[in-house]
């Protein structure tokens, strides 16, 4: 009997594990408010509901029999998956509970505090009041649970950060901010899968990432972090396996985001689930790791070897890197030509078609996994 997931989004990022469940035999009914996404035209069904309204989503699962709702790349859809998935009985990674542990940036940064883990200096806002004492100047203001780049700020000097909070707040769900210590080094990532309470796949990346003219919004990755130190990946690694401890060993994917500071690795972020660039197609390149494939398989209860944690060094090094141009104008592949030494390559948009606003600086128009040069 074909069994039916329910895939909350329908973007690039999506459209990996719309394929992936068609691949394995599944029933696909991808869901998203708007219409012409690229992961739409992998999808059996797509229903139109906004991936937010749990009672309309509710509906929608129960009138296709679900037998999974799961989702990647997106903080939206992954509270609604957990919310929606304890809702009906589903399997599911986490709860709400942990959910929104992490995806709240100053209660994350209280939680590693209480456990000495990635000190930051950092201060939870509603407002500018109170602002006059903050002393650590290079400083960022995010919005406390934005998705992506959105409002994230770095401020240089004291006379700047009220307006820079007064932007970050509307765009926070909660409309709070946070102001915290800017952390100055190379930035890596880490993508983890714990599976019955053991952290089977661990892999570290290097995160790379624009200068001022786009804060964070990153250019590509690289596998290994070849221009970190072995040692301060271990550290890295250490300071991944301690926050895995602390969180309890819980069953699911992980993405942490870090820097890597004079003083040590210190964690910008963690992500309750993949990516949403791709990783997974680096981590294959590099080491033969499936990780979008192994997630499934976990969640779905088919055994998973019982560890794929690489060395540091990795013997192919690869690199998955984005072709990008600001929103408002036509796509041209013409202007973005694929590489031809590209183990893998997709465009996100069709030509002529305008691209949207994301993160409204640079967005992804195609990438593509290459072996280093």
């Amino acid at each position: 009997m074909t069994r039916t997931i329910l895939i909350l989004g329908t973007n690039a990022g999506q459209a990996d594990l719309i394929r992936h469940m068609k691949d394995i035999g599944w029933r696909v009914i991808g869901c998203a408010p708007g219409k012409g996404e690229p992961g739409q035209a992998f999808c059996d069904v797509v229903e139109h509901v906004d991936i937010v309204d749990l009672d309309a989503l509710e509906a929608v699962a129960r009138r296709h029999a679900v037998n999974l709702v799961y989702s990647i790349s997106s903080d939206v859809a992954i509270r609604s998956v957990v919310a929606l998935s304890e809702r009906l009985g589903l399997p599911h990674f986490y709860d709400s509970a942990f959910i929104g542990l992490l995806d709240d940036k100053a209660a994350l940064r209280a939680f590693l505090a209480e456990h000495g883990l990635s000190p930051v200096p950092f201060r939870k806002v509603s407002d500018t009041e109170g602002l006059s004492d903050w002393t650590h100047f290079p400083c960022m203001v995010k919005p406390t649970d934005a998705q992506g780049q959105r409002g994230v700020q770095r401020i240089d000097r004291p006379e700047d950060l009220a307006q820079a909070v007064e932007r970050a707040i509307p765009l926070s769900r909660s409309r709070q901010a946070i102001v915290e210590g800017f952390l100055d080094g190379i930035e890596v990532s880490c993508n983890v899968l714990v599976c019955g309470g053991q952290t089977r796949i661990r892999v570290l990346s290097e995160r790379l990432v624009h200068g001022p003219s786009a804060p964070g919004v990153p250019r590509g990755h690289l596998i290994p972090a070849v221009h970190v130190p072995m040692p301060a990946r271990e550290e890295a690694l250490e300071l991944v396996d301690a926050i895995i401890a602390a969180l309890g060993h819980r069953d699911g994917v992980l993405y942490f985001q870090m820097i890597m500071t004079p003083e040590g690795p210190r964690v910008v972020e963690i992500a309750p689930r993949l990516d949403g660039c791709h990783m997974w197609r680096l981590i294959r390149a590099s080491h033969d790791i499936d990780l979008l494939a192994r997630a499934v398989d976990c969640l779905t209860g088919i055994p998973v070897p019982t560890a794929e944690t690489p060395p540091t060094g990795g013997d192919r090094p690869m690199e998955l890197m984005f072709q990008q141009m600001p929103p408002g104008q036509p796509f041209d592949p013409a202007a973005f030509p694929v590489p031809a030494d590209a183990l893998y390559h997709e465009y996100r948009y069709a030509a002529g078609e305008d691209v949207r606003a994301v993160n409204g600086t640079l967005e992804v128009v195609g990438y593509y996994v290459r072996a280093m040069s």
